[in-house]
């Protein structure tokens, strides 16, 4: 089966639902990685922290046109922006969560800066690229 056909049988939102939980597993486990010898740059841990919550609005814009957007040829903006500030909140609401379990994770302001970042940049990509993916996923253009 074609990559194409595969993500258009997938069930409704399913991407949104891996991605979410690959970010809970690696944003509340205390070590949810093994020890390795690679030395990051400092901030490294931010820049993970934007690519999540990039990928977490890509998936929901994904999902979305995978399920609603089949005739929506124009990107549908209130959507894209209830798509932001919804991953801003869910990275907002991991921060908190991070603090109140005492398991080694702490919140921290610049990771909810960085998920804002990563939202923002998400919803931006969407706002670039629907045309061209919902061309590769139905195969029209307006």
């Amino acid at each position: 089966m074609k990559t194409k056909q595969f993500i258009k049988r997938l069930p409704p939102f399913t991407l949104t639902v891996i991605v979410t939980t690959a970010i809970l597993y690696l944003t509340l486990v205390p070590k949810p990685l093994p020890d390795n010898d690679i030395e990051w740059f400092q901030g490294a841990d931010k820049v993970v922290h934007a690519l999540m919550m990039l990928g977490l609005t890509g998936a929901l814009g994904l999902d979305y046109m995978r399920r609603y957007g089949k005739r929506e040829v124009t990107p549908p903006a209130l959507m894209i922006v209830i798509f932001v500030f919804a991953t801003g909140v869910f990275g907002g609401g991991i921060e908190l969560i991070q603090g109140w379990m005492g398991l080694g994770r702490s919140e921290d302001i610049y990771d909810f800066i960085a998920d804002c970042i990563g939202a923002l940049s998400g919803g931006f990509l969407i706002l670039v690229l629907w045309q061209q993916v919902h061309q590769w996923l139905w195969g029209r253009r307006r």
